[in-house]
């Protein structure tokens, strides 16, 4: 998330300096808040929007627009949207024109079902200053383009696409009503999305609903380039630029045969497995590390992996795969992309970020 700010920080802290510690009580946490992309945007006088899979009160969505010493203190994170509430951040002025994603229980007093402790309605408070509120797809599609978009689809994070109903909107879906709000703005716009759901489920070692969110986070790119070409066809006034935070323990493991699913046992061309050195069959993918490691490993069978519930095994046991140490990708296209190359370290591209969009620092 050091794309948002250019700052490092201390793990499970947002948008503050490196002085800023992770307490339970932020008054014991010293440091100052840092600068957001978003900020800068928003101070430039352009629009601005948030985009997730995830809930909008989550660590990446939160690093663009809130400043907090501790990642899980979402009900506080909740309240910095809110123009003029108690807790809000006022470097976002009239506040974000859409934010769309999980979440709502940090939104919601525990009598109405959520987990706010201050008995404060979120919502309410954000529709009595002119924002639209969606909760399904059919209220997203139905709303205006001419007035700021709260969209909370679920308590929690959206459903992995696998497992997604009809009634709730896809990552493509929510970033081209996110681009329907903004592409009007005079001044242009900055919005942030993420298909952060991909993270969870390789936390879980579940590769088939990490495969199927990427695939989703990539619909969604698609569907951003194809609708900002219907009014910059060469992308001569539009950057898009992608990346991650940080990668997994996931790898590719053995010689498939070509044309073998990623999600299936290891095999030849003959469709014969090939096996450890105690003739046991084994996966194409893998994790160094995770819950799925048994003292003794079981005879898979191809309906076995690939169902979707199907954890892949990993090397080392533990609760919850961790993050890897590997580099991540870069990828930018349109106006300002060629400053995007080479190895970068990641405080860098919030400063290639700022300069293409010739934000004020």
């Amino acid at each position: 998330m050091l794309f948002r700010s250019g700052v490092k920080s201390n793990n499970g802290v947002i948008s503050m300096d490196g002085d800023a510690t992770y307490e339970s009580d932020c008054s014991k946490s010293a440091g100052k808040p840092v600068t957001t992309l978003l900020e800068l945007a928003k101070a430039d006088g352009r629009g601005t929007g948030v985009v997730t899979s995830t809930r909008v009160t989550h660590a990446t969505p939160a690093a663009t627009y809130a400043h907090i010493c501790n990642r899980d203190l979402e009900a506080d994170i909740a309240v910095q949207l809110v123009p003029g509430g108690k807790g809000y951040n006022s470097a976002l002025k009239e506040g974000l024109d859409v934010v769309l994603g999980g979440g709502s229980s940090f939104f919601l007093p525990k009598a109405d079902k959520g987990k706010r402790e201050d008995g404060r309605n979120l919502i309410s408070e954000m529709q009595a200053k002119g924002y639209q509120f969606a909760s399904n797809l059919d209220e997203l599609n139905k709303a205006d383009a001419g007035k700021p978009l709260l969209g909370l689809f679920g308590s929690s994070h959206m459903k992995y696409d696998l497992d997604r109903p009809a009634s709730e909107p896809s990552l493509a879906q929510m970033t081209l009503a996110a681009i329907k709000q903004l592409k009007g703005k005079e001044k242009g716009y900055f919005l942030m999305v993420e298909g952060g759901r991909i993270d969870h489920a390789l936390h879980d070692t579940n590769a088939k609903r990490a495969l199927q969110d990427t695939i989703a986070f990539d619909n969604a790119i698609k569907a951003a380039i194809d609708e900002v070409k219907k009014s910059d066809p060469e992308l001569k006034n539009t950057l898009i630029v992608v990346t991650a935070d940080h990668d997994h323990t996931m790898t590719i493991n053995g010689y498939s045969a070509k044309g073998n699913p990623v999600l299936d046992l290891v095999k030849n061309g003959d469709g014969s497995t090939q096996n450890d050195v105690d003739g046991k069959p084994f996966t194409t993918l893998v994790f160094g590390n995770g819950p799925n490691r048994a003292a003794v490993r079981p005879v898979l069978t191809s309906d076995q992996v690939m169902a979707n519930d199907y954890l892949q095994e990993t090397g080392v046991k533990l609760t919850s795969e961790t993050h890897g140490g590997g580099d991540v990708m870069l990828f930018a296209d349109g106006a300002g992309s060629n400053r995007f190359k080479g190895t970068l370290d990641n405080t860098k591209v919030f400063g290639k970020l700022r300069e293409a969009l010739g934000c004020r620092s």
